[in-house]
């Protein structure tokens, strides 16, 4: 049901005119003035809604789609149109495309931008709604959608959401040692925005309200007014390269916590002091035991230190991982700190101790294990 229509040559929005001159309209169109609707050319009427939102209607056989609006969609059209309006920006209703292929709901002018608003009260596949949006983006106009089924296309927007994260040939975050998902996790106007550049906002019909991720309730006319200074973009822009700042500091991260986690077990079952007392066990009696214990203290010295050294980088003093319940009874479990290039770099030459320690520790083994050889101790200082 639109708001505007063609009479006596011009444009008239219906709940702009006075209850006078309405009723004078109304008065005259049954006398046979006639109604023209801007939407599709197709004959018209006046009509009042049950909250006195005056507004025309197609004749019956119009085969018009904008004959099925509801009237909450209706009322929803003119509380954007009305805000717009309030902004000091010149706005319009119902607003077509130079070949009318699309009618916009409310298109808003100022300084050379334009802004069109899409109030989508019924359902509307993710298919559609970017087909639909598509056009506003190739005419190169700034769409925002005003969705009320967010919620039960959710996990569609989230699939999309993923396989954009993953169009950069990285690893999913749940896939990664040590890596806290809920980095990546937000809301369905993010996961839009992120995937397919369509601007949106959840609607409430009933409320005539609005939701985003960090902000449950939002008055149409604020949420419009932040649209159209920029800052609504702004977020979006801003929570699209947060995110995917993070995206690839997880790519640098993930073979660092890959490695990480592998040296682990060695460090859960003492697998370098069993292994030096599984050489002390099967030493012949004849070697040099003096020179063999002296030997292997040395490397089990060296053994307690990387032990206290991985405990140190796995602590939350390192400033390098938080330790977060798994929700099993009192299990934690350690969280890298994805948040810098300088955090990412910490790790990596914390590792590369590991690195130079473990090949160090194996060159003096085989040296122990070695009768009669010239036995070296592992320096820690080395490399």
């Amino acid at each position: 049901m639109p708001l505007k229509a063609i009479i006596d040559c011009r444009t008239v929005i219906g709940p702009e005119l006075s209850q006078e001159a309405w009723n004078e309209l109304a008065v005259r169109h049954r006398h046979g003035l006639a109604v023209t609707m801007a939407c599709c050319g197709a004959p018209g009427h006046l009509r009042t809604s049950g909250r006195g939102l005056r507004h025309f209607y197609h004749a019956t056989g119009s085969g018009c789609h904008y004959a099925e609006e509801s009237k909450e969609h209706l009322a929803i059209k003119y509380l954007v149109y009305r805000a717009s309006v309030a902004e000091g920006w010149e706005t319009q209703v119902e607003c077509p495309s130079p070949d009318r292929s699309w009618i916009a709901d409310v298109s808003a002018t100022k300084g050379g931008r334009t802004v069109v608003f899409e109030v989508q009260v019924s359902p509307i596949s993710p298919a559609e709604l970017a087909e639909r949006d598509a056009h506003y983006q190739n005419a190169g106009i700034e769409s925002y959608w005003l969705l009320a089924d967010f919620p039960n296309r959710s996990r569609v927007l989230a699939a999309w959401y993923d396989t954009s994260l993953a169009g950069d040939g990285g690893p999913r975050a749940e896939d990664v040692f040590s890596i806290d998902r809920s980095l990546f996790s937000t809301g369905p106007e993010n996961h839009l925005f992120s995937a397919k550049s369509i601007r949106s906002a959840g609607l409430r019909v009933k409320d005539q309200s609005l939701f985003t991720t960090n902000n449950p309730e939002i008055p149409i006319a604020v949420w419009v007014r932040e649209v159209l200074n920029g800052n609504y973009l702004r977020y979006l822009e801003e929570t699209r390269a947060a995110i995917s700042y993070r995206r690839r500091l997880l790519i640098l991260a993930a073979p660092l916590l890959e490695r990480l986690h592998a040296f682990y077990p060695s460090i859960r079952d003492r697998t370098f002091h069993k292994r030096l007392a599984s050489l002390a066990r099967t030493r012949q009696p004849a070697q040099s035991e003096p020179e063999f214990r002296k030997r292997s203290a040395a490397i089990a010295s060296e053994i307690d230190w990387i032990e206290k050294e991985y405990r140190s980088m796995m602590a939350e003093e390192s400033g390098l991982f938080f330790w977060k319940s798994t929700g099993k009874k009192s299990a934690m479990r350690p969280v890298f700190r994805l948040e810098s290039e300088k955090k990412v770099r910490q790790l990596e030459e914390r590792i590369a101790v590991i690195d130079r320690w473990e090949s160090s520790f194996n060159a003096a083994m085989r040296t122990l294990e070695q009768d009669g050889s010239d036995l070296h101790p592992v320096d820690p200082d080395q490399e």
